[in-house]
């Protein structure tokens, strides 16, 4: 169970953060792993710690995922050193931090392009080849700010992000509903606060703000997700699709 030798898997923020977590999470199983990012030399360097570790294939591709031409040319790297993509992460995001009143408009496009655009150019192009041997897993990662509001004591503006990921929650389901026939299943994750290059986490402000709204008082630990991601990737997972699975301590249900 939970086995993904001979499966290839392909993963957007595949530079740092949770993307290099799920990476990770999937060589241990004997996935093939591509990693997708702009910052080429992160990108290498992930990927020869993949191969060392895992003794698995890792290919680093450059890629801006707003640059659906750029998306594309990966998607035919992919068919041509692999012939296959079985698994789809969509981890890729960016977020600012200003106040709605004082957000200029290419602050949030540039959110909308990389968490919304980004975000369906990949799934788009990856699916076409999952269709060919009509089986996949897409993944996209949103956030529990996709369906909740953070109250005004968090000190900065999230709005064009909690926009973004919210679109990208019901992105998933009308995917999963066009693509079922293909053998595709389209699921989503929404996680709490972890740590990142973006994130809040370790800042000693942000302490005492989970301490007060998140039920068990404290970020999400390295690792936390890997269950989640392990299963939806998975062959097992067959018969779940257009699903939203929310881990982020129990914030979302206060």
């Amino acid at each position: 169970m939970f086995e993904f030798k001979g499966k290839v898997a392909v993963v957007t923020g595949g530079s740092s953060g949770i993307g290099v977590l799920f990476s990770h999470a999937l060589a241990a199983r004997g996935c093939d792993i591509v990693l997708l990012a702009r910052r080429k030399e992160k990108l290498e360097e992930n990927a020869e710690n993949i191969r060392n570790q895992y003794g698995v294939k890792c290919l680093p591709l450059s890629c801006d995922v707003t640059d659906s031409a750029r998306v594309r040319e990966c998607k035919d790297a992919v068919w041509e050193e692999f012939h296959r993509c079985d698994i789809l992460i969509n981890c890729a995001g960016v977020g600012h931090n200003d106040w709605a009143l004082e957000l200029t408009d290419e602050k949030w496009l540039a959110t909308m392009d990389v968490c919304l655009n980004g975000v369906f150019y990949c799934a788009r192009e990856f699916a076409s080849l999952m269709k060919e041997n009509y089986y996949g897993r897409v993944i996209n990662i949103s956030s529990m700010l996709g369906g909740i509001a953070l109250d005004r004591t968090f000190g900065r503006g999230i709005c064009e992000y909690s926009a973004a990921k919210g679109g990208v929650i019901n992105l998933t389901r009308q995917l999963a509903n066009e693509w079922a026939p293909y053998g595709i299943t389209v699921n989503c994750l929404s996680p709490g606060f972890f740590a990142s290059e973006q994130s809040p986490v370790g800042q000693e402000w942000f302490d005492d703000f989970i301490h007060t709204w998140c039920p068990m008082k404290r970020p999400g630990k390295n690792h936390e997700l890997d269950a989640a991601i392990v299963f939806m990737a998975s062959e097992e997972a067959s018969y779940m699709t257009g699903q939203n699975l929310i881990i982020d301590g129990g914030w979302s249900c206060t």
